[in-house]
Parts: C-alpha cells; structure tokens; sequence
C-alpha cells in the first residue's frame, strides 16, 4: 500500500459497470467560482480566473456565495503570525486559524473549498488550527488539502510542562473565587486542530481527500453536530502533544439537527487511513463536561497520571436522546495509540462497523516504554487495540479485520493480551459475524468461553502461515512508515470470498466494486432452465454456446414468430413497482436476423404487448445483449418471451444466457462473480495487486470533475476517447445518462434527470490501463 499525496487528493470512492461512451462538450460557465494562489495571488485581484486569483483562501470565502466553489492553487498558506510563536514565554501561542469558513452553504448549493486540478495546496499552522468551519455555518466540502500542524517542533518537556502551566493559570482565581480573565489558558499552540468546527453546531458537512498530519491535536473533530461525512482523508502523527484527551478523527457530543432525530445513517466516517495517532500528555482540564462517562474522581485532574484516549477513530458522548446510526466503513487504522475504532457514551444511538482493516493498534504502553527509557514518567493505563462499543443502543460488527499484537509482544502486566473487540454496555442488539480476529481477545463470560453472538462466521486466529495482507509493518516502538505497507489482500488469504454480502459496501476503499447482488431474479442456467418453458418451441440446455459458465439456453422447433422460451412473472413482480431486463441472445450456426424482448399481459382474456426493446440485429458470431424497462401493472397473467428472428422463424434456432432482472436503472448482474462473496476488510482482493495499485495511480488527479456539487450539469477534464464511465449511487444503483464529450477531452454530463444525493462515478481506460474514481452531489 503506497501511499503520497497525489493519490489522496483525489476521490477514491466508486462502484458499478462501466459503460463506453462517445460525447460532444458543452462550455462551462463558472459566475460563482473563485481561484486563489499564494504564489501569484493579489487580494486586490478580481479572483475569477488562474491568471488574476485572491491571494488568501479567506479573501476567496469572502467572494463565493452558496452553490460556488473556491479554487486553489499551488502555494503554501500559513496563519497570520506563522513562525513567532515562543513556548519558552508563552508568546504567540494563540494564533489564528489559517482559514476560518464563515459563509454558509444552503441545502441545494454547498460551498465547496478545493484544490484545483493538479494542484497541491499545503495549509500549515502553529496556532489554532488549519480550517476552522464558523459558527452557524452548514452546507460545506472541503476537499483536496495537505493540513501540517507543528507537532514536529514539540517535545515531551515542551508539551508536559505546557500542562503544568495550564494547572497553573486554571488554578489562579479571583478573590471570590470567580475565574482569573487575566490568566486564562489559551496556548493552542500544543492543542491545534487539523479541519474542524469548532465547538458550534454543524449540519451536512463532507471532509474528504485531505491528509492531515503533525497536528498537536485531533485531525479532523465535529462537535454537536449532524449529517457530517468524513471520508477518504489520511490523519496520521496527530493528537501526540495535547493534554485535552484528542483522538485523530472525532463526533463529540453529536446531537439531532433540523429537528431530524430517526435512526437513519447520518455521521461516516468512510475510506479514512488513519495512523500513528496516540496520547503523549496526561488529560487536564478544569471543568469535566457533564457527560463524561468517567467515575474515576481523579480524572482529568491535575494529579492524573493515565492515559486512556489517543483512539484512531472516536465517536463520544453523543446527546442522550440521539438516535442516529454512525457508519464506520472502508476504513484502515494502523498502530493508533488505543482503538482503532471506538464508539462510546452514545446511549440511543447505533453503530455500524463494517469492511475495515485494524492492524496493530494499541501501541500506546510501547510508547510509553520508550518514554520513560528517555527518562519521562511512565503514563500507563490500557491494553485495548481493536474495536470498541461502551454505553450505546446496537452494534454491528461485519467483514472487518482486527489484529493485534501476540500476547507474548505484550507487556508483562498484561497477562490477558490486548483485547480485539469489547461491546461493553450495549443495551439493544449486537451482531457480530464474518470478522477475521487475530490474537487478540474477545468479549468472554466469567469462564472465559466467548459470548455465543460471536459465533456466527468469524474466523478467529486462522493459520498463521497463510500471510492475510500483501505487506504489513516492519514494527518498531514507535511510528510506522506507511509507505512501507500494503494492506490489500494476498492470493489465499482467509478474507477473501468470507464476507458478508448483505451488510457491505457497494465498493471498497480503492473504488474496486464488490461482488454484491441485488438482483430481483437471474439464471445463466448452469442447472437447469429455472422457471423458463417453452412458448411454441422446444427449450434444452445447450454446452455448445455459453456467455459465462457452462450451458446456456438453447430454443429449436420453431415454427411461428413468438415461438421461444418464456418465463411467467406473477410471482416475481410486484404491481406498480419499475425493473430493467437484461439478457442476451446468439443466433444458431449460419442464421442471421432480429429479435426483441417483449412481455405478454392478459387482463380478463384480453391480451396486451409490451415490446420492452425494438428489434435489435443479433449474429451467429457475438453474443448480443437486450435491455429494456418495464412497469408491471395487476394482471391475469405476465410472462416474458424473447423473440428471435421471424419471416420465417422456421430453422431460425438461438441460445439466450445470462438473464437478469433488476431494479430499474440498474446493470445487469457480473456473471463472472456469481457465487463469490465480497472480502472481509477494507480491501476486495484484485489480482496482482501491487500492479493493480501502480496502474491506479497512474491516472490519480489527471481527471477532474467540476463544478461539485452541481444542479444540472458537470464537467470532466483530461479525458481520452477510450475512458469508460459508470455512474452509480450510494446504494450501487447504475444510471445511464447523456454524456458529451469534444475533440479536446473535455466531457459534459446533464445530471439533471437524477434525484438529489450523492454519486460515484468510475473511469476507466483499458487500453493505458489507468483508473480514477470521483465522487460527485446533485442537488
């Protein structure tokens, strides 16, 4: 798994077929779009071309209006006052955020702050933090960032004696007794965020594509929020200095907004890589919040020694009455100081743990090992590494990987080895099947015998000697190199083929689809003719012609123009709903002509036709496919039939494989991947998979769609005449809509016939063997 910044700053989320399409291009018209360069920028300059850009990103904020994008460019961007800050005196110690967003989106046009094609910018801060999302501020992306805060510049006596100094001052009170203004804390320098909100309410906000690194504090952090998505950013070297008890990416204190308070999947955090995070400093803090959780009386006090944060993923003290559903997916958390994954102090709100990679968290007591051999005190206190559920409604735990060191790497004082799971609390339902544990130790009762919940299809400790990831970790006590890793499946590991297909994602972390099926009924007659009989032919299974496998469905006999085989739908569909049907057809040894696909309806004797496609010319020599959609209405009697060629249908034998009904605007089903299940962890096995990375990256930023969101219209760069495009929904649902595209690589696609929400679209060259996947909002 290699990993760099060009790779990150471009969506790696997509799933679906892909369609080849030949386009004209329409010319962009961009009014509420703004570019900024540190480099060649002026403040003073209008804004709305490269060659006359803003200088700042908040002269940028300052022009777009709601439904505009602000564009930027290469360059360095720094907080006002970068560079003065002095820990020794506790000068500058509270500098301002490099960009603060505070201009509000609305709910059918976001705000979108990104970088332009082919650009990198870097935000860097030593205050603050980098992107600070304002108050009473909604509808916004922030996508394509590289945000470095300055934890490199920090040392454990810089950090501890920043606490011993924030005792100080929270201690000074007035006379009565009333808080000291004149000492108030305020150096954040050592507590610095990476994107965050604050502590404000937020409502639909998407933070994606952005590595975040070397911040004091958490990543990426929301609190009281709703509807926010994190997805597909790397957070990695965070959280080290603080003493406020910071995870690398967070929801604290979610609570309902809109007064929208079901139970539907709300807060994501999808596709994120998140590693090397951990606790160096004690928590302190002056005033618990009410909701801590903590029954400890010398919590977060100044003579709190502990750590117990430091997680890679961190979901706490949601509202008591919050009923949403947090969905963790596609995720990978590598050598994190406590859990990978921890979702806790959430008492009417659900998890979803699903299709992530966890490897190696809990580090934390070997960081502290080498600590204290650099002669610091030792800040013991937890032996977790996996994933964790505590005071919550249900928890869903599916197709993940979780491995934690042996219990023989683990301290002494750990005589029970690190814990992979812990489902503490949880007052609802627990599901937990088809996950791969190994080493580590799963909730058990006082005999030790595992909970029966995680009975179900999980593989725990499987052989040892098949290797389950391409490369993992060379471990040191201490940070990792990424780079050095890969963490997609290897040729026979146990994850492939051991999901669970009815709880996984439409794609993987890389944008690579999984092999789900959802549809309504399909046969590629492998055993049997299933259901399909003859209409005035005779019908048998043939070997002699196949699509996929080995038979398909071959009609002789035929004397009349209907003669064929048919299949009855009454128990199949259901009145008033809408389906696509796919199937396709070859034509016998040295016939030729048309044929079509039509569905028979009798109503009270009477019979109506519904040609679901025109007549379509097939051969001997391909096999050609039909589509055609339908909406079945309440009848006597439906049947499907597939009409081949007529005048005369004498002699004129077919086969027919392949048959897929689906909901309507969806694909027809992959026959190749029948019977496979989808992979367990956050990657589906790919063949030569190392290649199969290198020829991904290959074409990594080189597309790139704007405007995004859009209501009517997007528009791709840098495309060849030979990419294919899929275009599919949240739930795996394909589209076939008009695409354009000119002479000079440019593509326009008119989105307008889709329903609001979120798409993905997939971009494929086969014949340079590159692939990029982008993921867009109509609104």
């Amino acid at each position: 798994m290699t990993f760099n910044l060009n790779n990150f700053l471009a969506c790696r989320v997509v799933t679906g077929v892909v369609i080849l399409i030949q386009v004209f291009f329409v010319e962009l018209s961009a009014q509420n779009n703004y570019y900024v360069s540190a480099d060649i920028g002026n403040d003073d300059f209008n804004g709305l071309t490269e060659t006359t850009p803003f200088k700042t990103i908040n002269r940028g904020i300052a022009a777009v209006e709601p439904g505009g994008t602000v564009f930027v460019m290469n360059g360095v961007y720094q907080n006002s006052g970068y560079g003065t800050v002095d820990p020794s005196t506790n000068q500058n110690m509270n500098n301002p955020h490099v960009v603060t967003i505070n201009k509000t989106g609305e709910p059918e046009a976001f705000i979108t702050l990104t970088n332009l094609p082919n650009h990198h910018p870097k935000i860097e801060f030593d205050g603050r933090g980098g992107i600070l999302i304002d108050e009473n501020v909604d509808y916004i992306i922030i996508d394509g960032f590289e945000v470095e805060g300055p934890s490199a510049n920090i040392d454990y006596d810089m950090a501890f004696a920043d606490r011993v100094y924030k005792v100080q001052v929270s201690e000074d009170l007035n006379e009565d007794g009333t808080e000291n203004t004149e000492t108030r804390y305020n150096n954040s320098y050592f507590s610095g965020k990476g994107i965050w909100g604050g502590y404000d309410a937020h409502k639909h906000i998407i933070i994606r594509n952005n590595i975040v690194h070397d911040t004091p504090g958490s990543g990426i952090r929301f609190n009281d929020s709703d509807y926010i998505t994190i997805e597909y950013n790397t957070v990695y070297n965070t959280t080290w200095w603080t003493s406020s008890a910071s995870s690398a990416i967070v929801y604290a204190e979610t609570i309902s907004q809109d007064n929208d308070n079901g139970t539907d999947i709300k807060m994501i955090m999808r596709g994120n890589v998140v590693y090397n995070n951990w606790n160096r400093i004690p928590f302190y803090t002056p005033q618990l919040p009410d909701n801590s959780g903590s029954e400890n009386p010398l919590y977060a006090t100044a003579a709190y020694n502990n750590i117990v944060d430091g997680q890679g993923l961190y979901v706490t003290r949601s509202d008591p009455n919050y009923n949403g559903t947090f969905l963790f997916e596609n995720n990978v958390c590598v050598n994190n100081g406590k859990n990978g994954i921890n979702f806790d102090n959430s008492l009417a709100a659900s998890a979803i743990y699903r299709n992530n990679t966890l490897y190696y968290n809990g580090v934390h007591e070997y960081i502290q090992n080498l600590s204290v051999a650099d002669g610091n005190p030792a800040h013991r206190g937890q032996n977790v590494a996996g994933i964790k559920a505590n005071k919550v409604l249900n928890a869903t735990v599916v197709n993940n990987i979780v491995v934690t060191r042996p219990i023989e790497d683990a301290p002494s004082y750990y005589t029970n080895g690190f814990a992979a799971m812990q489902l503490n609390e949880v007052t609802g339902s627990r599901t937990v099947n088809n996950n791969i544990f190994y080493n580590g130790n799963l909730p058990s009762n006082s005999f030790g015998e595992i909970y029966p919940y995680i009975e179900c299809c999980n593989i725990i400790n499987p052989d040892s000697s098949i290797p389950i990831f391409m490369q993992v970790p060379s471990f040191v006590d201490g940070p990792i190199n990424i780079n050095q890793t890969n963490f997609m499946l290897m040729s026979g590991s146990p994850a492939i083929n051991s999901g669970d297909s009815n709880n996984a994602p439409a794609s993987d972390i890389n944008g690579n689809p999984r092999p789900i099926n959802d549809a309504i009924f399909l046969t590629s007659f492998e055993e049997g003719t299933d259901g399909w009989t003859t209409f005035a032919s005779s019908i048998e299974l043939s070997s002699n012609e196949k699509k996929t496998g080995n038979n398909s469905l071959f009609t002789s006999d035929r004397n009349f123009n209907y003669s064929s085989p048919r299949l009855f739908l009454n128990n199949i569909l259901t009145p008033n709903e809408s389906y696509t049907f796919h199937v396709s057809i070859k034509l016998a040894d040295g016939v030729s002509g048309n044929a079509k696909m039509i569905i028979k309806n009798t109503v009270d004797e009477t019979a109506t036709y519904n040609n679901l496609t025109d007549e379509v010319e097939v051969n001997d020599q391909t096999w050609t496919q039909l589509s055609g959609n339908y909406t079945h209405t309440t009848t006597d009697q439906s049947f499907i039939y597939i009409r081949g060629p007529i005048n005369p249908a004498e002699g004129k034998d077919f086969f027919i494989d392949d048959f897929s009904l689906v909901p309507l605007g969806d694909s027809p089903v992959d026959f190749s991947t029948i019977g496979e299940s989808v992979d367990i962890g956050a990657y589906e096995y790919q063949s030569g998979g190392e290649l199969n990375i290198l020829d991904q990256n290959i074409a990594v930023n080189k597309v790139k769609l704007f405007p995004n969101p859009s209501d009517r219209i997007i528009y791709l760069t840098n495309c060849s005449d030979k990419t294919e495009i899929a275009i599919a929904d949240l739930s795996g649902k394909h589209y076939q809509i008009p695409i354009n595209k000119s002479v000079n690589n440019k593509i326009s696609i008119d989105i307008s016939v889709l329903q609001n929400g979120v798409y993905f679209l997939t971009l494929l060259d086969r014949q340079n063997k590159n692939k990029q996947n982008l993921k867009f909002i109509k609104y």
